[in-house]
């Protein structure tokens, strides 16, 4: 580890807006059909460690911002009728829009959504200059899948109710941080 890198935790509890990127393999997931248009709520704001310096504080805080806005995109797409490839703008890189929009249209096509929000609490952030890697522990159980208008009371594997590590990774471009990748839970570096 570079004398640049340091990694901080923040800790924050509360519902947040997830991504389920392991329900690929999980039928019945996107949207409720609804028209939703409340912000979720994510709890109370996270904040840098007291000792970061005013930099990395700042980058840190950017990417935990950057972080539960992603999850906001996310979990409005999944609970949306319609896909809105602008949710993303300015919060992922254009290969992580596609992946995402492809992998929730799909779910769509077969009558697919979810309802409510996943929680994310015990988010961390390591910053290396400009790549980051944000990690948090995610729990699906209050986000539920619905298909055709009824919830699949079985839908989700039991890993994904229970606290689970979920890994992003972030690049800053032109001064802006983006999202550039999802890791597997298998390159999680925390445990939940």
């Amino acid at each position: 580890m570079t004398s640049r890198m340091r990694e901080k935790r923040i800790r924050r509890a509360g519902l947040a807006a997830g991504l389920a990127l392991t329900l690929a393999t999980v039928a019945g997931c996107s949207s409720d059909g609804g028209d939703n248009d409340e912000p979720i709520d994510t709890g109370d704001q996270s904040s840098a460690s007291p000792d970061a310096e005013g930099g990395e504080a700042e980058d840190e805080a950017a990417l935990v911002a950057l972080y539960e806005a992603y999850w906001d995109a996310v979990t409005a797409s999944e609970n949306a009728e319609e896909l809105d490839a602008r949710l993303f703008d300015g919060i992922t890189t254009s290969s992580v829009m596609e992946q995402e929009l492809s992998r929730i249209g799909t779910w769509k096509d077969v009558g697919g959504s979810r309802e409510g929000a996943p929680v994310i609490e015990n988010i961390t952030v390591t910053v290396d200059g400009d790549t980051a890697r944000i990690e948090a522990c995610k729990n699906e159980a209050d986000w539920r899948l619905i298909q055709d208008g009824e919830e699949l009371e079985d839908g989700l594997p039991e890993s994904l109710t229970v606290p689970h590590p979920n890994v992003v990774t972030a690049e800053r471009t032109s001064g802006n941080w983006l999202i550039n990748a999802s890791l597997t839970t298998d390159e999680a570096t925390i445990s939940c």
